[in-house]
């Protein structure tokens, strides 16, 4: 049995991929390139880039989509055409044939972001004036470059869920080979995607900053929940919750602000900061907005 995955670009998967990105703070939609069904709690912020490596699997299913390049074109002829400030757009290939095969993806969506290339920037031009969805550093992460700052459209895990649900269903009862589905979304989430500046131990490790909303509803950060070896700590007066999973080589601090209603995770695969580093992290974020 195969596991067939969901083509996306939303938010930094697309970018952990490595996908061309336009001058710093352009407004624009790339292409999607990338394959991502990951749990909620291991996100791609932090991931795909340690997986993205895999050449020999990507040539292969390169090589068993040829047949379907014309549909795979006018899928990605979609994706690529302007958006709309808030818009995000999922595009369905209405093909039996095209997903019976192991190498097919359930459908690809695409989003409306704005992305900048330096943190400076970042802070001047976005985060200066942003006092709804706070998100600073007084100092950089210690052997990290900011690689880059995106600003797109947030839709929680299970409204995700529930939409690629309605695109399957509508594209394969559209009666058209390519099926499209737009969203207007007003809500945005915040990330800061970091590199390491050197290897460790022959891998190099990836950061992600995350801000988004909360719903109305939730008691715990959503896109991060607590796990059986996560920790309820306090940093800065703050609740935060420490979750680390070994085995994935991979950490996270998660906590809300309940004044703002805003959720704060910080996440890192593969790389080298301790939790008191981590925890570090989290206190410049709540000094910030405290």
């Amino acid at each position: 049995m195969h596991y067939r995955k969901t083509l996306i670009t939303m938010a930094s998967s697309a970018l952990l991929f490595g996908l061309g990105y336009g001058p710093a703070g352009e407004v624009f939609a790339e292409n999607a390139d990338a394959q991502s069904a990951v749990k909620p709690a291991i996100k791609a912020e932090v991931r795909l880039i340690a997986q993205s490596g895999e050449a020999s699997a990507k040539a292969k299913a390169e090589q068993e989509l040829k047949k379907f390049k014309n549909l795979i074109d006018l899928q990605q002829k979609a994706l690529s055409e302007k958006f709309k400030p808030g818009e995000i757009r999922y595009v369905y290939i209405n093909d039996k044939e095209y997903h019976a095969s192991p190498s097919s993806t359930l459908f690809a969506s695409n989003s409306y972001r704005i992305t900048y290339k330096t943190y400076d920037e970042y802070a001047e031009k976005y985060a200066a004036g942003n006092t709804a969805m706070p998100l600073r550093l007084q100092q950089q992460p210690e052997g990290y470059n900011l690689w880059i700052a995106e600003i797109a459209p947030y839709l929680s895990e299970k409204e995700k869920a529930k939409i690629s649900n309605q695109v399957i269903a509508e594209g394969k009862a559209s009666g058209k080979k390519i099926y499209v589905k737009k969203l207007q979304e007003k809500r945005t989430a915040v990330h800061l995607i970091y590199n390491m500046t050197s290897e460790k131990n022959g891998k190099r490790g990836v950061l992600g900053i995350i801000a988004e909303p909360a719903g109305p509803n939730d008691k715990t950060v959503e896109s991060e929940p607590v796990m059986a070896q996560s920790e309820k700590l306090e940093v800065g007066g703050q609740e935060v919750i420490y979750t680390p999973i070994d085995n994935m080589e991979y950490k996270s601090v998660a906590w809300m602000n309940p004044q703002t209603r805003v959720n704060y995770i910080i996440r890192e695969t593969r790389g080298h900061l301790t939790k008191e580093a981590m925890l570090a992290l989290a206190g410049q974020i709540i000094a910030h907005y405290s």
